[in-house]
């Protein structure tokens, strides 16, 4: 007999009295027709399940080579893949590499978001280790033309907006892709335009660690700690002028006054902090660190005058 059938099967096709020995082989080939027609009934609904269309099946030894896993059209549940690391385009899956990495860091070049060969859009995980700086294409330094990052902004979002992605014959992961990307430009503009979380931000990627700032200290109920770092010039300039935010009150003139003085503090902050983070020489953690705190405490007093105005 077949090795697709089994023992219990061979013996029940040639009980006496059921069937004729002589009949056992056309009552095999009936039965493995059934089952054969079984399985595909079943195949079938499954991928009915699993795959909104032929394209999301995966094609296994033909284009790659090896055998390959079933990825769902959630962006979640794509393997993470290392910065330069190779992956293959979830389409057409000709082999590529992920974008990113330190030698590609410089700004200068612009990352693509589409399969050279199917043009597709890319994974959103491809661009996990890029930077704000480089997703935007300027420079990783702290003086940047904030023109030319709401430029680059607009260009990206006209090609990956998720309403390109809506017509039919797309996929619906598609549009879940260009939505993910979508967001982390708008993420990356949001820093890239803000002079302080610019400033935190790049001190983060050259130093490897987040910014450990005074107000997330003091979030975290570390209040005395944080003040202990920092100048007690600095916490004495603060005190007055809050004291004197609290004594004009409504006087709008004087609040004005203050913003304007506060501004002049916030710009002399800002050429001291890009001072210390675009330093090409030596770059000084601990100067920088100074310079973000000064202007993380001139930012608050910034917002404090603008709610009475």
């Amino acid at each position: 007999f077949p090795e697709t059938v089994t023992q219990c099967e061979a013996k029940t096709s040639l009980h006496p009295g059921r069937i004729s020995r002589e009949n056992a082989r056309e009552t095999l080939v009936i039965m493995l027709s059934h089952r054969a027609m079984r399985n595909a009934m079943v195949l079938s609904a499954k991928r009915a399940f699993f795959f909104s269309s032929e394209r999301e099946l995966f094609i296994i030894r033909a284009l790659t080579g090896r055998q390959r896993d079933f990825v769902s059209s959630s962006a979640s549940s794509f393997p993470h893949e290392r910065a330069g690391a190779k992956f293959a385009c979830w389409s057409c899956f000709t082999e590529q590499h992920s974008q990113g990495g330190k030698e590609e860091d410089d700004g200068e070049e612009e990352i693509s978001f589409f399969c050279k060969k199917c043009a597709a859009i890319k994974h959103p995980n491809a661009f996990h280790e890029v930077s704000h700086y480089r997703l935007l294409s300027v420079p990783e330094r702290f003086s940047v033309d904030v023109k030319r990052v709401e430029l680059s902004m607009k260009n990206l979002q006209k090609i990956l907006h998720p309403d390109k992605f809506s017509s039919a014959g797309q996929m619906k992961r598609e549009k879940e892709y260009s939505e993910e990307i979508s967001a982390r430009v708008n993420e990356a503009y949001g820093k890239l335009r803000d002079p302080l979380l610019r400033a935190k931000y790049l001190f983060g990627l050259k130093t490897g660690a987040a910014y450990d700032s005074t107000e997330e200290k003091e979030t975290n109920g570390g209040e005395e700690e944080a003040r202990e770092e920092v100048p007690p010039e600095l916490l004495f300039l603060v005190m007055e002028v809050r004291e004197a935010i609290e004594e004009a009150d409504e006087d709008g003139e004087e609040l004005i006054k203050l913003k304007e003085e506060n501004e002049e503090r916030m710009e002399e902050a800002e050429r001291q902090v890009g001072e210390a983070l675009d330093d090409e020489v030596e770059f000084d953690a601990e100067k920088a660190r100074k310079a973000i705190v000064e202007l993380t405490y001139f930012e608050k007093i910034r917002k404090e005058i603008i709610e009475r105005l």
